[in-house]
């Protein structure tokens, strides 16, 4: 007999409840798949592919967060779901996905588990952390984001999302120095098998979230709401930006975003960085 933590989400379930939602109303289901944004690419350039379809697997081979990392996870332990955006579900602007996103999964864990008030915020730009602050965080989830383009025009966005659901502490990896240490939602909430986070639910209100923002385009509102769940802002950080060496080094405070979603910080001597992409971490350069 299965355990709770060992059963795969209840298809049957989430087409039901997702049957009138823009989002989900088609699961593209996989027990194990090389990568879910892999088969959501192949699926959203076939032009009878509608936006809001889902791609989700129960375990990666492959599976990629950010800066090319890779995201690993034990068969049934985590949410790992890449979401097709496409034609008028589109946001006016791509910066605003990276936002809609980070907002999403929020909303979804508060929605099924909602002790977690207070206690869940973002590092900037969208990885999802529980605790209380930006240096006590521990990161529960990660997005990818990537679009495609024709004629300078987005085509469409695949938003991929992994959420540590039932990892125990020895299952979890080892993320990079510097970086929030990782977590799941079971390890966070002290719980067992006899009360596990119930994934499905997990899974229909992280697309009923995508529902929402996808179909209300207030671009002050959601990135005020972003804003407002960064743990970043406020705090003395480094920033590491580009993927190539040498790798460009700011240290000072994160004061604030831009619309489009940059990182302001300012340094020592009152000089104010725009930074659009790289890894955040509290600690001093090394």
């Amino acid at each position: 007999m299965l355990n709770s933590t060992d059963r795969p989400l209840d298809i049957t379930r989430l087409a039901i409840a997702l049957q009138s939602c823009s989002v989900g109303h088609t699961v593209d289901y996989h027990e194990s798949a090389v990568s879910t944004m892999q088969l959501a690419h192949q699926l959203a350039n076939d032009p009878a592919t509608r936006s809001g379809t889902v791609v989700v697997a129960e375990e990666q081979s492959e599976g990629m967060g950010r800066m090319n990392r890779r995201w690993e996870a034990p068969n049934h332990s985590s949410l790992l779901v890449s979401f097709i955006i496409k034609g008028r579900q589109l946001p006016a602007s791509p910066s605003l996905l990276p936002m809609m996103a980070g907002i999403a999964v929020v909303r979804a864990l508060l929605t099924v588990e909602p002790e977690l008030t207070d206690e869940v915020g973002l590092k900037w730009p969208n990885d999802v952390l529980l605790g209380e602050d930006l240096a006590s965080g521990y990161k529960v989830a990660g997005v990818l984001i990537e679009t495609a383009f024709r004629h300078n025009t987005m085509e469409y966005a695949i938003v991929g999302i992994g959420i540590n659901v039932h990892q125990q502490a020895i299952e979890l990896p080892v993320l990079p120095a510097g970086s929030p240490p990782a977590t799941s939602l079971a390890a966070w909430l002290g719980r067992s098998l006899d009360h596990p986070v119930d994934r499905t639910a997990l899974m229909i209100a992280l697309c009923t979230a995508w529902d929402k923002l996808l179909n209300r385009h207030e671009r002050h509102d959601i990135q005020r709401e972003w804003r407002n769940l960064l743990y970043t802002m406020g705090q003395q950080v480094t920033v590491t930006s580009g993927r190539g060496e040498p790798h460009a080094i700011i240290t000072g405070v994160a004061v604030d975003v831009t619309a489009e979603g940059e990182l302001l910080v300012q340094d020592q001597l009152g000089h104010i960085h725009l930074v659009s992409a790289g890894d955040v971490t509290t600690r001093p350069p090394g």
